[in-house]
């Protein structure tokens, strides 16, 4: 199977997450989209929800989308969460797939600087959306930063609907009291409102 592996800490998930899941998802025929929250992200030393709250939170926002899988292998493996320790674990687990890295083309620059980018390119193509404001960095461009030939970047470009939103926004927003309706699917909503998630004392 043709396997998306969609990375990040999720707290919370977004539709802008979704959405750009479903794109990727569709425009380069996945037949799975995974999602596989960090357990304790390299780069997120503290103030980072609860993994299974994030978890939950992830399995109520995909709930009715049969290619949308939760993955949380990262809890199983060493910490802090490396990418390619994670794709070389699924490679191993499920051999005969193919997996296919989704990020934000705003991901891209930072590439080169990953615990073991070159594993990254070898176990999983990219499949990468365009964020506003953002230059596109091509297979060309990236090569030459990593190192490698050309042939050995699988980078794809979706199109997808400029969705303005971050997690550490809506974070913010539910701290000061205001309104998420819409920006996450509404079982979140109130997962976050019944467990007092992102309030001061929680």
């Amino acid at each position: 199977m043709r396997i998306g592996i969609f990375g990040g800490t999720f707290d919370p998930v977004h539709i802008g997450h979704l959405i750009l899941a479903e794109q990727c998802r569709a425009q380069s025929h996945l037949d799975e989209v995974w999602f596989v929250p960090s357990y304790q992200p390299p780069h997120k030393d503290k103030g980072v929800t609860r993994f299974e709250s994030r978890c939950d939170m992830l399995e109520l926002a995909v709930a009715g989308h049969g290619a949308f899988k939760i993955d949380r292998i990262e809890k199983e493996l060493p910490e802090p969460s490396y990418t390619a320790r994670t794709l070389g674990e699924l490679y191993a687990r499920h051999p005969g797939n193919e997996f296919f890295l989704l990020l934000g083309s705003d991901c891209l620059p930072d590439l080169p600087g990953w615990y073991e980018p070159r594993l990254v390119l070898a176990r999983a193509g990219l499949v990468v959306a365009p964020r506003p404001g953002v230059m596109l960095w091509t297979a060309d461009r990236l090569a030459k930063a990593l190192g490698v030939p050309e042939s050995e970047v699988r980078l794809r470009f979706v199109a997808c609907p400029p969705i303005d939103l971050a997690s550490r926004e809506l974070r913010r927003s539910i701290g000061n009291g205001m309104s998420i309706r819409y920006m996450v699917p509404r079982a979140v909503e109130e997962y976050i409102r019944e467990r007092k998630l992102y309030t001061a004392g929680a």
